[in-house]
């Protein structure tokens, strides 16, 4: 099927004959799959195949699946019966087995004679393969601009696997952080307020799923996804987040609300019910790729630094001086270590988790900043001009750039790298949570060269820095960083995009696809930069391509 014609039967849905499905009956209830199809963590025999049905009352409803390797469903080669209801949110996921190991899948759903719309998927190949390429994404926040990323993924024909590095949804309420557009893009936040119960959360849920953009890259390509902190909230850690308060109520109340509608509305696999807080897991692109998702956010991570209320330059070093805070937790942390090592066969290893590795120190930030120039106010997640110079003052040190990233946490960073460079081989890390295009080369403590690379994806619509820092010229944040921090390479603060990962045995390439606005229909897509690793040589860097 042609790609534009695949695309408008996603939009438009499809007809039950199109699935092989014939209507028993006509449809007693108004069945809708107005949050169309998805499917995710695909292995060589098996995908999880996803979607919602809408207009069912509380006694749910029976809905059949089916698999083929044709999208008009002449060869059917799994097929089964899941259901519908409402403890799941009429949810339905199945993990479809006995597949055809890489092979472009078609599939779909049928529930009281309504037929879903087409979704198409791909299993790894386990054999020798050629090339694999990703599509590796972060931080859609839906009030603050279109899900052009989104779409452009879904238009690429011979993309293995999205891979989402976090921040899929996030919590706030209308008025706090990066709503200020939600009104005239027509993109309020569903509920109004922040997401703090199981009802909140799936109903920020359902509004994501429910956008076209995001319905058509959910349709196209399987997705691989980890969660961050906006799932659940700010600057989340295992027994905490920044903006939970006890008004609230209990963290763990919210934390587990959050947990169940994440898994009840993204494609993922759970193995077991205790297995619920356990998000990483590993996936293997036949000889050419191992891929290993960690959770730096919630299974195992310590506290962030608190530099406390006057922060000065000595609390922050003083706050990061605890050599057992980690951000995985020992058991990740072995397990982590043993996936390197089942994963030592294939050519790259390619790690996804949530947060900048590269140790990053901050430029003074007075040569920057225009503290007349005009800023929203409104919002209040914006920094005012005094907090603008309080950073200024803390800045002149140059001190670790965000505490909540690996920065935080140098310890378990130099262990990190350590296993890394004792059990990887051709190492990729891949980054998100700061909405900012970066590359860097990963160096451990002591180390004359790198052991990795880092590559991380700018955000799908999430402010970045230059949305909320004043820079006198554009740029010029993204250029004093690069000047003191050698280990950078590139870096892009502005534009919102998708970051492009193609292997071959010979080669990694990453790509960095940029949008020039996120804030209206019209837009336009660059490739901003490309480099280059070779096999066998990430301690000789990366190159531009």
């Amino acid at each position: 099927m042609r790609r534009r014609s695949f695309l408008r039967t996603l939009a438009g849905g499809a007809l039950s004959s199109a699935f092989g499905f014939r209507p028993r009956r006509a449809a007693a209830k108004t069945v809708r799959f107005e949050h169309g199809v998805a499917s995710g963590d695909p292995l060589a025999d098996r995908v999880i195949l996803w979607t919602r049905v809408s207009g069912l009352d509380e006694k749910g409803a029976d809905v059949d699946w089916r698999v083929a390797t044709d999208p008009r469903f002449g060869d059917v080669v799994a097929k089964g019966r899941a259901r519908a209801e409402a403890d799941r949110d009429f949810t339905v996921k199945v993990d479809a087995t006995g597949l055809p190991a890489g092979r472009t899948l078609y599939y779909g759903f049928e529930c009281e004679g309504v037929a879903s719309p087409l979704g198409r998927t791909r299993t790894p190949a386990t054999a020798s393969i050629a090339r694999a390429r990703f599509a590796v994404v972060s931080c859609s926040n839906y009030p603050y601009g279109y899900f052009h990323v989104y779409r452009a993924i879904a238009e690429q024909d011979d993309i293995d696997a999205v891979v989402h590095l976090g921040d899929y949804i996030y919590e706030y309420g209308l008025g706090e952080y990066a709503t200020e557009f939600a009104e005239r893009l027509g993109r309020m936040p569903e509920p109004a307020g922040a997401t703090v119960t199981l009802d909140d959360y799936r109903k920020r849920h359902a509004q994501y799923k429910a956008d076209a953009d995001s319905r058509a890259m959910h349709g196209r390509h399987p997705l691989i996804a980890v969660w961050d902190d906006h799932e659940l909230a700010n600057d989340a850690w295992k027994a905490g987040a920044q903006n939970h308060t006890d008004a609230q109520g209990a963290w763990a109340a919210r934390r587990d609300a959050a947990i169940q509608a994440w898994l009840e509305w993204m494609p993922v696999r759970v193995r077991h019910e205790r297995e619920r807080t356990r998000t990483f897991r590993e996936f293997r692109f036949g000889d050419l790729a191992a891929l290993i998702m960690l959770d730096t956010r919630v299974f195992g991570r310590d506290r962030q630094p608190d530099a406390g209320p006057e922060v000065t330059p000595e609390s922050v070093e003083a706050a990061m001086r605890d050599p057992e805070r980690r951000l995985l937790g020992p058991e990740q942390e072995s397990w982590f270590r043993d996936a390197l090592e089942r994963g030592s066969d294939a050519t790259w290893q390619l790690i996804g988790q949530q947060v900048m590795v590269s140790p990053t120190r901050s430029p003074d930030l007075e040569p920057l900043l225009d503290l007349d120039a005009s800023m929203d106010r409104d919002n209040e997640a914006y920094p005012s001009p005094e907090a603008l110079r309080e950073y200024i003052e803390v800045s002149k040190s140059n001190p670790p750039m965000l505490l909540d990233t690996w920065n935080g946490y140098p310890a378990a960073r130099a262990a990190f790298l350590d296993d890394i460079a004792r059990f990887g081989r051709n190492p990729v890390v891949l980054s998100g949570d700061l909405h900012t295009s970066l590359a860097g080369h990963l160096v451990p403590r002591g180390g004359t060269g790198p052991v990795a690379v880092e590559f991380m994806t700018t955000s799908v619509t999430s402010p970045g820095f230059a949305d909320y820092l004043p820079e006198k010229r554009p740029g010029l944040l993204a250029e004093a960083t690069l000047e003191l921090n050698e280990t950078l390479t590139y870096m892009e603060t502005a534009r919102r995009g998708w970051l492009d990962v193609q292997l071959t045995h010979a080669e990694c390439t990453a790509a960095w696809h940029l949008v020039d606005t996120v804030h209206a229909s019209r837009h336009r897509f660059e490739t901003d930069r490309r480099f280059r690793v070779n096999a066998g040589a990430i301690a000789k860097g990366m190159k531009p391509a």
